[in-house]
């Protein structure tokens, strides 16, 4: 089979909480009369934070292979997930830190005691995709 890919669902919610933190962070020079330098230098860190983390969630993305899930992170990061491990898939809403640009997840539990949150675009064909690999196996 193919490789199937799924980009992460991108929620506009996470990225402006992403942006209001980052605009809290030099709100308080502004306010205090912080030297022109000092405000600029700190905006350029943050808005350098703001570009990589905003790069980082939307190059998230899920790749099916044939007997491996592949989550991509960041840029280059990866996990594998033998797709025979997976136990069960559910909806979640859980905040945890998790490879998912949207707190609109999908638990992923797998191994005993393992578990993953992610957050693929279209959900039920991810869902019909995995179920559909694990099938092939049996």
């Amino acid at each position: 089979m193919e490789p199937k890919t799924y980009k992460t669902r991108v929620s506009i919610l996470l990225m402006i909480i992403i942006v209001v933190a980052g605009v809290l962070c030099i709100s308080p020079m502004i306010l205090h009369h912080a030297s022109k330098t000092a405000i600029i230098l700190n905006s350029a860190f943050v808005i350098l934070v703001l570009g990589i983390t905003t790069a980082g969630i939307i190059n998230i993305k899920y790749v099916i292979y044939n007997d491996t899930l592949r989550i991509y992170t960041f840029f280059w990061i990866h996990k594998d997930i033998k797709i025979d491990s997976i136990r069960k898939m559910e909806p979640s809403r859980c905040i945890l830190s998790s490879p998912a640009g949207s707190l609109k997840r999908l638990a992923i539990h797998y191994n005993k005691f393992d578990v993953v949150y992610i957050s693929p675009r279209y959900q039920e064909d991810f869902i019909n995709e995995i179920n559909k690999r694990r099938k092939c196996k049996e």
